[in-house]
């Protein structure tokens, strides 16, 4: 589970670089500062449909960031043992306050 656990965090920061990048790589509504973080180059390279391609890279990665987020929890969920205050206290301890 550990080699799994260590896999799916490596993707999940991968994951989430690419979703920054192309996050900032899209063209804003408003006041179109995104061809400050590249947009235009963008549209240069992809073509005049770039924002639609932007837009479901970052739908498919948006996506897959959730997966791996929800993988990594129900992992660690089951790798980490449930347990309580006192059925961590020694043992000696607990008999010798049954006996009082």
């Amino acid at each position: 589970m550990d080699i799994l656990f260590t896999v799916l965090s490596i993707l999940l920061i991968i994951d989430a670089v690419l979703l920054i990048i192309i996050v900032l790589m899209q063209k804003t509504k408003g006041a179109e500062i995104g061809a400050i973080f590249g947009s235009g180059a963008a549209a240069a390279v992809l073509g005049a449909g770039a924002s639609n391609i932007l837009t479901k890279i970052t739908y498919w990665l948006g996506g897959l960031f959730m997966f791996l987020v929800f993988a990594l929890s129900f992992i660690h969920h089951k790798s980490v043992k449930s347990s309580s205050v006192i059925s961590d206290l020694p043992e000696t301890q607990q008999t010798q306050q049954k006996q009082k």
